[in-house]
C-alpha cells in the first residue's frame, strides 16, 4: 500500500526533529543563559554565588572608560574596514566583469584569501608586520623609509588590523558585487551609449542604482562579521598595545576569562546582539526598498 503525501511529509518532519533540537540546544540555550546572566553579578571561580542586580551591569558600562574605548575601537574597525572593502570590492568587481586575457585565472586567484583560515591569516600578517625581519618593513627600507612598529604602536596598530581585514574579506565583497554586475541587463547600457553617455555617467546613473541590493547585502554580511571579529585580532595584538585595538568582542572576552566578571561580560554580549539586530534590521529594510 502506497503512503499518502501527508504521511510522507510527517515522516520527513520526524527526521528533522533531532537536528533541530541539537541546533536549538547549541544556539538558543547559550543565548538565553547569557541574557539571563547579564542581570546578575556573577563571578567565575568565586563561591559567593550570583546576586541579582537587574540593570546594574548595563548601568556600569555607561560609567566605564574601557567600555567607551571598546565602542570607539569597534566603530573605527567596522566603519573604516567595511568602507574600504566596499570601494575596493566595487573596483575589483568592475575589473573582473570586463573581458581581458586571463580573466578566469584572475577570478580564481583572487578567491585565495577567502579560503585561508583567519588564524593562519593572523600568523602570516603578524610575520609580515614584524619590526625586525618583516617583509613590509623590508620594502620600506628599499625606498629609504624608516621601519615601523606596526603592531606595537598606538598609531599604526588599528590601521594594520584594518589592512589585514581588508585583504582577507574584500574578495567576498567583490564576488557579491560581481554577481550583481552579471545580473544587470545590457539594454540600458546600449541605450545610454546611443544617447552619448560616458562610462562614468553610465556607471553612476545605471550601474549603481541597479547594484544597490547587492551593495546592501555586502554591507550587511561584512558589518556583522567585522563587528564580531575576534580570532585574527586576538592573535595579532590581543587588544594592544594598551587597549587601542580592544573592540567589544575582545572586551567581553577579557572581562569573562581574565577578570572573571561573567555577569558584566554577558551584559556586553547581549548589548552586542542588540546592536547587530538593529544594524541588520536597517540593512534588510534597505535591501527590500532597493529590490
Amino acid at each position: 500500500m502506497r503512503r499518502t503525501r501527508p504521511m510522507r511529509e510527517t515522516g520527513l518532519y520526524f527526521f528533522l526533529i533531532p537536528p533541530l533540537i541539537v541546533i536549538s540546544a547549541l544556539t538558543t540555550g547559550p543565548l538565553i543563559f547569557s541574557i539571563f546572566k547579564s542581570f546578575f553579578q556573577s563571578r567565575l571561580y568565586y563561591r559567593t554565588g550570583d546576586q541579582f542586580i537587574g540593570l546594574g551591569n548595563y548601568l556600569e558600562m555607561l560609567g566605564r572608560s574601557d567600555f567607551w574605548n571598546a565602542i570607539w575601537n569597534t566603530a573605527y574597525l567596522v566603519g573604516a574596514g567595511v568602507s574600504i572593502e566596499i570601494i575596493l570590492g566595487m573596483g575589483i568587481a568592475v575589473l573582473l566583469n570586463t573581458n581581458f586575457p586571463g580573466k578566469r585565472v584572475a577570478r580564481t586567484l583572487y578567491l585565495f584569501p577567502m579560503m585561508t583560515t583567519p588564524i593562519v591569516v593572523g600568523l602570516i600578517w603578524r610575520i609580515l608586520y614584524n619590526t625586525e625581519w618583516g617583509m613590509i618593513n623590508y620594502f620600506l627600507t628599499l625606498v629609504h623609509l624608516p621601519p615601523l612598529n606596526w603592531l606595537g604602536s598606538a598609531i599604526t596598530a588599528m590601521p594594520a588590523i584594518i589592512i589585514t581585514d581588508v585583504w582577507l574579506t574584500t574578495p567576498f565583497v567583490a564576488m557579491v558585487l560581481l554577481a550583481g554586475l552579471r545580473s544587470i541587463p545590457v539594454d540600458p547600457f546600449d541605450a545610454a551609449k546611443i544617447d552619448g553617455c560616458s562610462r562614468w555617467q553610465a556607471f553612476r546613473y545605471i550601474t549603481l542604482p541597479l547594484l544597490k541590493p547587492f551593495i546592501w547585502i555586502a554591507l550587511l554580511f561584512r558589518t556583522m562579521d567585522a563587528f564580531k571579529k575576534f580570532d585574527t585580532l586576538y592573535l595579532m595584538t590581543a587588544g594592544g598595545p594598551g587597549n587601542v585595538t580592544e573592540i567589544l568582542n575582545l572586551h567581553a572576552y577579557f572581562q569573562a576569562f581574565e577578570y572573571f566578571n561573567l555577569g558584566y561580560s554577558c551584559g556586553l554580549t547581549t548589548l552586542m546582539l542588540a546592536i547587530i539586530l538593529v544594524i541588520s534590521t536597517f540593512f534588510i529594510r534597505q535591501i527590500r526598498k532597493a529590490v
